[in-house]
């Protein structure tokens, strides 16, 4: 439930034309790609609206939510690693 609200308040803060109906296999599709992480889930929720807006279409479909693709999936094995400092 509150996940569900903390969603539609995202959406709506978006200012797109169009209502938003997700239904609670996108939510849980949100939820499952996000992992729950807040930051991933406000990433994920700007794209989506970013697509919206470039389509035309003025609001999130759950056939976006299903399509969506996860930017830190295709790039989390490109951050170069450093090794920890030695503490002394």
């Amino acid at each position: 439930m509150e996940f569900s609200r903390l969603i539609q308040t995202l959406i709506a803060a978006m200012a797109l034309e169009q209502r938003s109906g997700l239904t609670v296999g996108s939510l849980r599709t949100i939820l499952k790609v996000t992992g729950g992480v807040t930051s991933r889930v406000f990433i994920m929720i700007k794209s989506l609206a970013i697509e919206a807006i470039e389509t035309g279409e003025e609001r999130i479909t759950d056939e976006a939510v299903q399509s969506w693709q996860p930017v830190w999936a295709k790039h989390a094995w490109n951050i170069p690693r450093q090794p920890a400092a030695a503490f002394r």
